[in-house]
């Protein structure tokens, strides 16, 4: 690593946070950032149109270190996920940051060095176009970053093997890289934003990595909820939409019917015939349609991004996991049964 240490934002996207976690929990997420010993970061809050006092706090509290280089910025209303880091970043980029730190605002840094590790890894790794740490849910489970079906419904890996995207939760990447790709898409809103950000890093011939030598602790889903209408909505939508902007047309219709009855079978079905929860099932059904009925926002781009491309169609199919596809070709009852009746080790 140089000896001039590059400068380091994290981005931290808050929006309610202290009424979704309380003043007890966003302290302590606050201060595990304040905990790091990397010498030359800032710290960016940016509050995404906040309705509660979740700005006033976090400055109050920031304020008690005057060590820290601490900035927040209080947007006029709700951005999103992505419009709201796009805001953090160019801010950052503004002030001089190389590299960004996206991380959410329920995620608790569980090493001083964290900062530090992952960006030894970008910089010993020009190939890497962003990492992302061990994350330990709230579950339980390890998210080491997601492999990905040609569809793009992606599966969590906890061992880091075979992932398409890290994940947008604690993601790292080079100011540069994230604006020569096109930084996260403002469009989205909400969900599939990480997935998007990774394909078009793989399309200029980057790749991903998960560091598991360092971890934070997501408290996970605390705005939405685990499963919900809004979560399926957006994230079947962005789906559609991630697909048209950055798959070659010769893959194109395979991956969008790949889609379609991947999500009839461990989405619609479930919910309309296991869970009876008709709102759920109409959720996936306006998620895809809505994809589908305003392609123009994808198509727009899609030209672009294509012509930017520097890797073939079959690059991307092989960073892909199929067997993902397979899984979701499967009723999620009947995985879940086969799970129950697998032999134990």
């Amino acid at each position: 690593m140089n000896d001039v240490k590059s400068k380091v934002s994290i981005v931290f996207l808050a929006y309610n946070t202290l009424s979704k976690l309380g003043r007890k929990s966003l302290k302590l997420v606050i201060e595990s950032i304040l905990r790091q010993k990397y010498p030359n970061f800032m710290f960016v809050v940016v509050d995404n149109g906040s309705l509660d006092d979740t700005a006033s706090y976090a400055k109050n509290l920031l304020s008690n270190y005057s060590h820290v280089d601490f900035h927040v910025i209080k947007l006029p209303r709700n951005y999103g996920y992505a419009g709201g880091n796009n805001a953090g970043a160019v801010y950052s980029i503004l002030h001089g940051a190389e590299y960004l730190f996206f991380m959410n605002d329920d995620v608790v840094l569980l090493n001083e060095n964290l900062i530090t590790v992952l960006l030894k890894a970008l910089e010993e790794d020009e190939s890497l176009g962003a990492v992302q740490p061990l994350i330990m849910n709230r579950d339980g489970t390890l998210n080491c970053g997601f492999r990905c079906g040609l569809s793009s419904i992606p599966k969590m890996s906890n061992d880091g093997r075979g992932i398409f995207y890290v994940s947008g939760a604690a993601l790292l990447t080079r100011a540069k890289t994230f604006l020569e790709v096109g930084m996260f898409d403002s469009d989205f809103f909400l969900y599939h934003d990480d997935v998007d950000y990774a394909w078009r890093l793989r399309l200029s011939g980057y790749k991903v990595k998960c560091v598991k030598s360092v971890r934070v602790y997501h408290i996970g889903s605390a705005t939405l909820g685990v499963e919900s209408p809004t979560y399926y909505r957006y994230m079947l939508r962005n789906v559609v939409w991630t697909l048209v902007k950055n798959s070659s047309m010769k893959t194109l219709t395979l991956r969008l019917a790949l889609l379609v009855v991947e999500s009839i079978i461990s989405f619609l079905l479930h919910h309309l015939i296991i869970r009876r929860d008709p709102i759920l099932a109409k959720a996936v059904v306006q998620g895809l349609f809505e994809g589908m009925a305003s392609l123009k926002k994808a198509t727009s781009k899609r030209a672009l991004i294509q012509r930017a491309r520097k890797v073939s169609e079959e690059d991307i199919d092989g960073a892909m996991s199929p067997e993902v596809d397979l899984e979701l070709l499967i009723p999620r009852s009947v995985r879940q049964w086969l799970g129950k009746c697998a032999p134990r080790r």
